[in-house]
């Protein structure tokens, strides 16, 4: 009985010092005007640098460090990198999100979104 307590107490010890799966992290930001991931793209690639509110279903997250997550959108998954900024809740998968950033072109030439935030529903 006793090694059941210290069980059950160490799990709710570990469950309480998780993130909620729904909020705001990073910088908050009004969620009007979201586009989904393949539009905002488009647009950058034509030419318009700037910032952009997307929305999707978070279909994986990191679960070391919630240093990124991906999201789903119609048949499109995309990795959003928050390692520099802010971590995410490693217990989000399936939430609605919508996310406000930045495209930017990495050293290798590739096309990332960087969010300045990140709002789970």
């Amino acid at each position: 009985m006793r090694k059941l307590l210290i069980i059950l107490l160490a799990a709710s010890l570990f469950a309480c010092k998780q993130k909620p799966a729904a909020g705001s992290f990073g910088e908050a930001f009004e969620n009007s005007g979201a586009v989904d991931f393949k539009t905002a793209l488009q647009a950058y690639e034509g030419g318009k640098d700037s910032t952009y509110i997307i929305s999707g279903t978070i279909a994986n997250v990191c679960q070391g460090e919630g240093c990124w997550i991906s999201f789903q959108n119609d048949s499109n998954e995309f990795l959003i990198n928050t390692h520099e900024k802010f971590s995410m809740p490693k217990n989000s998968q399936g939430k609605k999100a919508i996310a406000k950033g930045k495209f930017v072109k990495t050293e290798e030439g590739e096309i990332e979104f960087q969010p300045s935030g990140v709002l789970i529903q």
